[in-house]
């Protein structure tokens, strides 16, 4: 009996065996590569559920904690979990696989922050038009419930932001910045768009992982710029080789947002120029009037030229 036993798990201890017997899952399919991938995913989705309502009770009334832990659990059971599993299933050498071997050089580094800079005012005019979407009155009742969504979303970004000492955004930019950055990163361009490039063309690649990328968000009011984001972060590994330049550029973009949060945020602690300071922020490129968006325009011309002509600032390890 333990002879046998030996001689199972010498054959099925081998993933090969199941790659052979089952084409499905071979390491070079394309579905082979999304079922593990997926498969991960929802598996970490349920653990990091059940492990963050068990310490739910314990952390009763301890709301940022709670979130913190939260946010931590889904960093790492939800997305950097299963694209280090799926890039280990396809390659020997997971993190070269993620692209994660190659250091961005400081001109990467540099384009990377005229890009967030210069795109600003046509992003926040596009998050603007992506806000007043409307459905038919048919479908009223989708669309209470992508409000809803949204609305429940933004309840627990704001939550998490309430905090109004210098820790506490630094702990911030540390979870919603860094961690995020490089755990949303590693799943939607490393494996995602790294599995999908071994067989889909270069472009359709980009955009389908920056459509699951901005879906999974469940915040539909917003879902065209963060596709557009996405498809940026994508086109950022492809120019350069190196996942790191679109961890900076999600990094960048985050930390934005929670440095904004905390100095221009509308509360008791922040004075009136700093509040008026946050919206004016939020609200370059959008007319208050109605008008052409002028900045917004220039802006986008200027992002068109920047990306045209990026070979001058950049040294892409790749080409397109």
């Amino acid at each position: 009996m333990i002879q046998i036993y030996k001689l199972l798990l010498i054959k099925y201890s081998d993933c090969s065996y199941f790659m052979n017997k089952y084409d499905f899952l071979n390491r070079n399919s394309l579905s082979g590569r999304q079922i593990i991938l997926w498969s991960t995913f929802f598996f970490g989705l349920v653990m990091a559920s059940i492990i963050t309502g068990a310490l739910s009770m314990w952390l009763s009334g301890e709301t940022r904690t709670l979130l913190t832990v939260s946010i931590v659990l889904q960093d790492i059971l939800v997305f950097i979990l299963p694209a280090f599993i799926t890039a280990r299933f396809i390659s020997a050498q997971p993190f070269t696989f993620l692209k994660l071997t190659t250091a961005p050089q400081w001109r990467t580094i540099l384009f990377v922050v005229l890009l967030l800079v210069i795109s600003m005012p046509a992003m926040n005019y596009i998050v603007y038009l992506n806000e007043q979407l409307s459905l038919p009155e048919a479908l009223a009742p989708i669309e209470a419930w992508m409000r809803a969504t949204e609305n429940a979303a933004k309840e627990v970004t704001d939550s998490f932001l309430s905090g109004n000492t210098l820790p506490q955004m630094l702990g911030c930019i540390l979870l919603m910045g860094v961690l995020t950055g490089l755990s949303e990163e590693m799943l939607f361009r490393g494996a995602l768009q790294g599995t999908l490039l071994q067989n889909r063309n270069t472009h359709f690649s980009i955009w389908l992982a920056a459509f699951v990328f901005s879906v999974l968000h469940f915040q539909f009011f917003g879902f065209v710029p963060r596709l557009l984001l996405g498809a940026i972060f994508g086109y950022l590994l492809v120019w350069t080789g190196s996942l790191w330049v679109p961890v900076i550029a999600h990094t960048l973009n985050n930390s934005v947002v929670v440095v904004s949060s905390y100095f221009f945020a509308d509360n008791a602690s922040t004075d009136i120029t700093s509040s008026a300071l946050g919206s004016a922020l939020e609200n370059i490129g959008v007319p208050t009037d109605g008008s052409f968006p002028k900045l917004a325009f220039i802006s986008l011309v200027l992002t068109y030229f920047l990306i045209r002509y990026r070979q001058y600032i950049l040294k892409p390890r790749h080409s397109e």
